[in-house]
């Protein structure tokens, strides 16, 4: 397994735990415990999808980086085109 796909295995990871706490909170929107969860969740997900972009560029269109007056969200190749990590 890659570093790419490592991290990115983390990435999944965490967003998992956040939508499963999310739909819990949403029928507990007070309970202390999730509440925590999902800071605890978030935090670490915000760690793993800056670590991974950092590395390996923007995981979705949402997070390009337009100051250059550039959408380079299609300056990498695509998966599909055979691009090598």
């Amino acid at each position: 397994m890659t570093d790419k796909e490592k991290l990115l295995g983390r990435v999944r990871m965490y967003d998992f735990a956040l939508v499963e706490v999310i739909e819990y909170l949403d029928g507990h929107p007070d309970n202390a415990t999730a509440l925590k969860y999902y800071n605890e969740m978030r935090t670490a997900f915000d760690k793993a999808a800056a670590e991974y972009e950092d590395a390996f560029g923007p995981l979705t269109a949402r997070e390009v980086d337009t100051r250059s007056g550039h959408w380079t969200w299609i300056d990498d190749p695509w998966p599909w085109e055979g691009a090598e990590d």
